[in-house]
């Protein structure tokens, strides 16, 4: 009997500590409203964080459209400014050319005259006189408006504002030059209007075959 007794054995005893020790854990770890206030705090915050968000994207839209709405009016403005001076631009021409025209019916009027009398007889000098001045006249007229004749003849050939149709070898010349003008070049407000027609002599090549006229 007593030997049943002694085997049998004692395998764990709770004593006072470890019960206290369970407690300290229970009271440590956080309520229910605490878990609910932690959860509270972090949902406004994030909501503090999507309000900003929701701010910010107002303003980024609203100096977009701003922007936008800038650009579409100086687009317009643009635009505007482009028909402005293109309508400004044709007008001016139009009243130029409407100015020479006007500038030039007193010539077509002379001219007219002059043809009126080619019937009568011995009026050739009459004639010949009465063209010489609408000549010069109508030169003046194309000066007026800054059409300006190229003094080509006997000067240096410049491709520039000549075109030569013939050429001749000199001997006597050291650079090539106008002799002849075949139809007279003009320039407008000093730019090339149309090219001299012309027949420029070049120097003589030593080595080459006698000069001739093309």
């Amino acid at each position: 009997m007593s030997d049943q007794k002694d085997d049998i054995e004692i395998t764990y005893v709770p004593d006072e500590l470890d019960g206290e020790e369970d407690e300290k854990k229970i009271q440590s770890q956080p309520s229910k409203s605490e878990k609910s206030k932690k959860k509270s705090a972090l949902e406004k915050k994030l909501q503090e964080k999507l309000n900003n968000q929701d701010e910010i994207i107002k303003k980024v839209v609203k100096e977009r459209d701003e922007l936008k709405d800038k650009y579409l009016r100086n687009l317009a403005e643009v635009d505007n400014f482009r028909k402005r001076i293109k309508k400004e631009k044709e007008d001016y021409y139009k009243y130029a050319v409407g100015e020479f025209i006007l500038n030039l019916l007193p010539v077509i009027d002379n001219l007219e005259r002059a043809l009126n009398h080619k019937n009568k007889p011995n009026n050739e000098q009459s004639i010949i006189s009465g063209v010489e001045m609408i000549y010069k006249q109508l030169i003046e007229l194309l000066k007026k408006h800054n059409i300006v004749e190229i003094d080509a003849l006997k000067k240096p050939f410049d491709p520039n504002i000549h075109q030569a149709l013939s050429k001749v070898e000199k001997k006597d010349i050291k650079e090539s030059m106008v002799i002849e003008v075949y139809q007279k070049g003009y320039t407008f407000h000093a730019k090339l209007l149309r090219p001299s027609l012309t027949k420029v002599a070049v120097p003589h090549k030593s080595t080459g075959p006698e000069s001739r006229e093309n």
